[in-house]
């Protein structure tokens, strides 16, 4: 994976995830492909991949661990209304077992994770910011896929995209705290450094998101041959990606998304 995603270049509108699995289709946009506020006006990437017909679900991303469900019912509600976006309201993840059904979430350095288990056929992505990270909504969203599918934690793979990487993601003390309330681990991803002012030392905290993501997911039973992890920075690599951090604030941004299609569903569990 990691090679496959080093040989995009500058020009490309995305990056392909999970291309060596059948029955699933995902990608992360680049800057080529960000747009102002909604990636998903850029078509390009949709029809590119084939993702253009499918029914797209979007999150009102606030920060924070819901993961929706996406079943018949929100499917129906959207058929019957002629929709072919299905908004969520205060969501951060979602997860389906629907085929031709398009999981998006929108990004300028927080990190998305994507899931995909071959076996029950199910899918999921979560917008993974600090405060996400913090809360665990990559552990949600693989709970949720166990109570709701069957899913085994052996099944499941998992692409932690680029996003805000330890190098750049500089935090005060706060954050740190947060994290360590939560996370008996958080040294291992966490470097400080003390800076002397003249007036007084002041400590800063970079932070590793990625890591603290994948040290999650392996405590709930995920093994740590099926988590892949994304070298890029979107804050180092300001050809390719935009950032909100390295900006000081941008209303572009890039696209995550994932989706299964029905062709593929040769599997007699059902």
């Amino acid at each position: 994976m990691l090679e496959q995603m080093k040989g995009f270049g500058r020009g490309a509108l995305y990056l392909d995830v999970f291309k060596e699995f059948n029955g699933v289709k995902a990608f992360f946009s680049t800057k080529e492909g960000a747009c102002e506020g909604n990636p998903y006006r850029n078509e390009g990437i949709f029809k590119s991949l084939g993702l253009d017909k499918m029914t797209a679900v979007r999150p009102v991303q606030v920060h924070k661990d819901n993961v929706e469900v996406i079943g018949d019912r929100q499917l129906r509600d959207a058929a019957e209304n002629a929709l072919r976006e299905i908004i969520l309201p205060d969501r951060d993840g979602m997860i389906t077992d629907k085929a031709d059904v398009l999981l998006t979430t929108v990004h300028a350095d927080c990190i998305p994770v994507y899931f995909y288990d071959s076996v029950r056929k199910a899918i999921g992505l979560v917008h993974s910011g600090w405060r996400g990270t913090a809360m665990g909504i990559a552990s949600t969203a693989i709970l949720k896929m166990m109570e709701e599918y069957g899913c085994r934690p052996e099944d499941i793979q998992v692409f932690i995209g680029p996003g805000i990487s330890r190098c750049c993601f500089e935090t005060g003390a706060e954050v740190y705290e947060e994290f360590k309330s939560k996370w008996s681990f958080i040294d291992n991803f966490a470097d400080i450094k003390i800076s002397d002012f003249g007036i007084g030392k002041e400590a800063k905290y970079y932070i590793d998101l990625k890591g603290i993501i994948s040290r999650q997911l392996i405590a709930i039973g995920l093994d740590k041959g099926n988590i892949q992890v994304s070298e890029h920075c979107t804050s180092c690599e300001d050809d390719l990606f935009v950032s909100y951090r390295r900006e000081g604030g941008t209303r572009m941004r890039m696209g995550a998304g994932i989706a299964m299609t029905a062709r593929e569903f040769t599997s007699e569990i059902f």
